[in-house]
């Protein structure tokens, strides 16, 4: 006996739009492979974030809003500070500090942690052919209420910083760099995550801080594909291609859900 034809079309209909979302599936994670550039979600676009400068690029100067600072005053107990996250209110900066990395001290009941935006360009350049992405930040530490800075964090603080990534400047691998003095830098231990250009480090003092790295070339190589760090137009269009290709399946699954 032949199936009815109205339970047939449902099952056919359910059965192309799971096919069209796992194909999608499949194009995004082969786009990320082509390029880590293009390997943050999908509905999120492809542009960069939406950074926040102190001095920007001649380019992005008429958009550009000022950055954030923050500021957080840290209760202080017989083993120091408790475990605290301070954060700047652009999400730029984020400082995870973790319990006893800042110690107690007679007389004090508080530490005021501060998170300031610098300009790079005054401080000195870290060489090494490294290229400054984005801001510097200056982070301060001090016992309330005397105001005694405090120079080292033991363990070292966790501090995640988002950065830029323009049309002329990109890398394929970022570090954070620390100073105590913002004139000799010292690369810290760094998980970079291109796709969401954010870069975490544990920082062992106060002082400043900012993400740096190799540009990578932004003239055509000789094979004609173009920039290394940028996303390829095969990149691209596969993403597109994925895009179209949700939306069809999940049309197709909600039209079936409704029938």
């Amino acid at each position: 006996m032949r199936p009815a034809r109205g339970r047939t079309e449902p099952r056919r209909s359910i059965a192309i739009g799971l096919g069209i979302v796992a194909l999608y599936a499949g194009l995004a994670a082969w786009s990320g492979r082509l390029s880590p550039l293009a390997r943050g979600p999908l509905l999120d676009g492809l542009g960069p974030v939406n950074y926040r400068w102190v001095s920007p690029p001649p380019e992005l100067a008429s958009t550009n809003q000022e950055p954030s600072s923050a500021s957080a005053e840290l209760p202080l107990g017989p083993g120091g500070v408790g475990t605290q996250v301070v954060f700047t209110s652009d999400s730029q900066v984020t400082v995870v500090v973790e319990e006893g990395s800042i110690g107690s001290s007679e007389g004090q009941d508080a530490v005021e942690l501060r998170v300031d935006p610098v300009d790079p360009a005054i401080l000195r350049a870290p060489g090494d052919g490294l290229a400054v992405f984005g801001n510097a930040y200056r982070i301060r530490a001090t016992y309330r209420p005397s105001g005694e800075p405090i120079r080292r964090f033991d363990p070292p603080i966790d501090v995640i910083m988002v950065y830029p990534a323009t049309a002329t400047l990109h890398a394929n691998e970022h570090d954070l760099l620390w100073s105590a003095d913002g004139r000799s830098w010292e690369p810290l231990e760094t998980n970079d995550s291109p796709g969401q250009q954010q870069a975490e480090a544990p920082v062992p003092g106060r002082g400043y801080v900012l993400v740096a790295g190799v540009p990578a070339p932004t003239t055509p190589s000789p094979s004609g594909t173009g920039d290394e760090g940028a996303t390829p137009p095969l990149a691209v269009a596969l993403l597109v291609a994925a895009g179209a290709a949700l939306l069809i399946g999940v049309g197709l699954l909600i039209r079936t859900k409704g029938r």
